[in-house]
């Protein structure tokens, strides 16, 4: 059990006091019949005042010890909650980290997720209290049967009664609940989602300059509604079941008291006796319901907890303890067959049968339209996408028979949809490698590179500067300023491969024609893969890749493709009429 690998110590602890807490109102009862035949006594001038004292004080010792037990158990509960919370969050997030790539394109996979992290650390740990509580509330209840029996048998045996038929409906009522979880998930990401659109920083402008904030209104409160009305069913159905149960309750509670009544009429028992019988009665009616409650919700728990245990039981993407590891600089160059790629949730291949071969150290420009395969044909060439069929040979050696992790650690990318990180401009440059994140030097050496020194120089606090709007103090950049960190970040590793998906789109002209105009020495040793849809930056590229509709339709030199009349030289015709 995860809790007691995190925490042996403090669960044993725990366990014993909640043994010593169980029999404190057994003891209590025994102290109150005392005391009230005491009082009694005293009362009819046949007992004295000392009497009263001693057991009024017994009374005050027992509620100390249970109070200070209670304290003591619920600190020990918080630290034990928070190892556990802390364990069971960083299996999530791992986990999530670990799933192949592709999975991100499928809807299923956020509606498992959602299951899964949905308050699952306060779910985990509530089962490890439900089940200090039942062993508590049972070692009271026994405790309180053997009382019972002491003066009626029937009474011990009639408590059962209690517990069976609310057990049934709580029961029950975990799994209506559990079902509407399951079911209102996709709308719950969908409520969430129109929330979260009315209310982020990267849809605030577009919301007001469009003026839809009530149309988004619309859609989330349809949403709300709905699931809204979901829960209102669920919940009428289980408080008609309860208030049925609570009403039987009520009858074998009114029995079983006049049945008390009777005990002590025809044994003579004193007064003190009656008091304790019921007091018995009601605590051990109340426990056993708790009891119920807590079984029925130990089982809605750990059909809730299976969604989380199922999502660290999905498949993983492979960990990288390849046969060969990737020679750097490339020797052989890139060759790639009959290369095809659908997505899980797609029946049409994104990329169709597709060859070419890329040479050591040349910068591959790779162009078409919007939607045409570009960036998925690098997300397999990296190794990102590996349900690929066909194959994508490294210095000959087969991409899946690479070591993952020491391929993806000669692998730099500036991607279209880059992280901005609200954290220190030396946290964001040193990501790129966090073997290096103190390394200054190399830092500064890879922002020089990207243009990003520029930038470094004009912020208050230099590498230290917290960057993004999120955090107090944290300084706002504009998106080429943004890229340029991006691109420093990519710089901080000796990278074989380097990807470059529009890496100029946020620019201005002069900080492009200043990154182009160094480009052959930031390409230098290693194979560039160029994404751009300007396609005047592919004349410095030594070979072109022509995407369409997931196909490759054409490749070469910029003056070849240009020679062909065909798709390349109609893209760039198309473009350069615009500065003509």
């Amino acid at each position: 059990m995860l809790v007691w690998r995190l925490s042996a110590p403090l669960v044993l602890l725990l366990l014993v006091m909640r043994v010593v807490s169980a029999f404190i109102p057994a003891m209590q009862v025994l102290v109150v019949k005392e005391l009230t035949d005491a009082v009694a006594g005293l009362l009819t001038r046949d007992g004295e005042m000392s009497e009263p004292v001693k057991w009024l004080a017994a009374s005050g010792g027992l509620l100390l010890i249970g109070a200070l037990l209670d304290a003591a158990a619920q600190y020990m509960t918080m630290l034990m909650k928070q190892k556990t919370q802390f364990k069971m969050e960083t299996m999530l997030a791992g986990k999530s980290m670990s799933i192949p790539l592709s999975r991100f394109e499928q809807p299923q996979y956020y509606d498992q997720l959602q299951r899964a992290k949905m308050n699952v650390s306060f779910r985990g740990f509530q089962l490890i209290e439900q089940f200090f509580s039942i062993g508590q509330s049972l070692l009271t209840v026994a405790s309180f049967f053997a009382l019972l029996w002491h003066f009626s048998f029937v009474l011990s045996l009639g408590m059962v009664l209690v517990v069976v038929p609310t057990l049934v409906v709580h029961m029950r009522i975990g799994e209506w609940k559990y079902w509407l979880m399951r079911v209102q998930t996709p709308f719950s990401r969908r409520l969430f989602y129109f929330f979260d659109l009315m209310t982020n920083r990267q849809s605030a402008k577009e919301v007001r300059l469009y003026r839809h904030a009530n149309k988004l209104l619309h859609y989330w409160g349809g949403y709300f509604w709905k699931n809204a009305g979901e829960q209102k069913k669920v919940e009428l159905r289980s408080q008609k079941m309860r208030i049925g149960i609570e009403g039987l309750n009520g009858v074998l509670a009114f029995l079983f008291s006049c049945y008390a009544v009777w005990v002590c009429y025809s044994q003579q028992l004193s007064l003190g006796a009656y008091v304790a019988i019921a007091q018995v009665l009601a605590t051990t009616q109340a426990s056993m319901r708790m009891i119920a409650q807590n079984l029925s919700s130990i089982y809605e728990e750990t059909l809730v907890m299976n969604e989380y245990y199922d999502f660290l039981d999905s498949e993983e993407e492979e960990n990288g303890q390849g046969r060969h590891v990737l020679n750097s600089p490339i020797a052989e160059g890139i060759t790639v067959d009959h290369l095809t790629f659908a997505y899980p949730t797609s029946l049409k291949p994104v990329l169709n049968d597709i060859s070419f071969r890329i040479k050591p150290n040349q910068t591959v420009a790779i162009v078409g339209e919007n939607g045409a395969g570009k960036s998925t044909l690098v997300n397999c060439l990296i190794g990102l996408y590996p349900e690929y069929s066909g194959s994508i040979k490294y210095d000959g050696v087969d991409l899946m028979e690479l070591d993952v992790n020491t391929f993806r650690d000669r692998t730099g990318a500036v991607f279209q949809d880059f992280l901005r990180y609200q954290v220190s401009v030396k946290e964001n440059i040193g990501f790129g490698d966090v073997g290096r994140m103190e390394d200054l030097a190399a830092i500064e050496a890879a922002a020089a590179r990207s243009g990003a020194a520029d930038v470094v120089r004009g912020l208050p606090d230099g590498m230290d500067t917290l960057l993004g709007p999120i955090f107090d103090g944290g300084h706002e950049l504009s998106v080429g300023q943004w890229q340029k960190l991006a691109l420093a970040r990519s710089f901080m590793r000796d990278s074989a491969i380097m990807v470059l998906d529009e890496p100029t789109a946020s620019m201005d002209p002069m900080a492009e024609a200043e990154l182009f105009k160094r480009f052959t020495e930031l390409a230098e040793g290693r194979i560039t893969l160029l994404i751009s849809h300007r396609l005047g930056s592919c004349r410095m590229a030594d070979h072109i890749l022509v995407m369409k509709n997931g196909t490759l339709v054409e490749q070469g030199s910029h003056e070849q493709l240009l020679s062909l009349q065909g798709e390349y030289c109609r893209m760039f015709e198309l473009q350069s009429l615009a500065y003509r």
